[in-house]
C-alpha cells in the first residue's frame, strides 16, 4: 500500500470545492473535486527532473508547500486530510 509523505486539502468557502495536494516521495498529485463528485474534475501529477532523488524529493516538498500557500494566500480554507 502506497502511503504519502505529505498531504493537504482545502475546501473553497464559497462553493464548496475541494483540492487535495498529495506528496509520495518526489511526486506530487493534486486533484480539484467539484462539490458532490466523486472523480477529480482535474488532476496534475508532477515529477521533477533532477539527478539525485534527495534533490528530487526536496524539490517536491517545496512544490507542495508552494500550492499550500497559493492556496491558503487565494481564500482557501484548510481542512483535514
Amino acid at each position: 500500500m502506497i502511503t504519502p509523505d505529505d498531504k493537504i486539502a482545502f475546501i473553497a468557502p464559497e462553493c464548496g470545492a475541494l483540492s487535495l495536494l498529495v506528496r509520495v516521495g518526489d511526486v506530487v498529485i493534486a486533484g480539484f473535486f467539484e462539490p458532490l463528485e466523486a472523480d477529480p474534475l482535474a488532476q496534475v501529477v508532477t515529477n521533477f527532473d533532477y539527478p539525485t532523488y534527495a534533490e528530487r524529493e526536496a524539490a517536491a516538498k517545496a512544490h507542495i508547500d508552494s500550492a499550500a500557500i497559493t492556496h491558503i494566500l487565494d481564500g482557501w480554507d484548510l481542512i483535514s486530510a
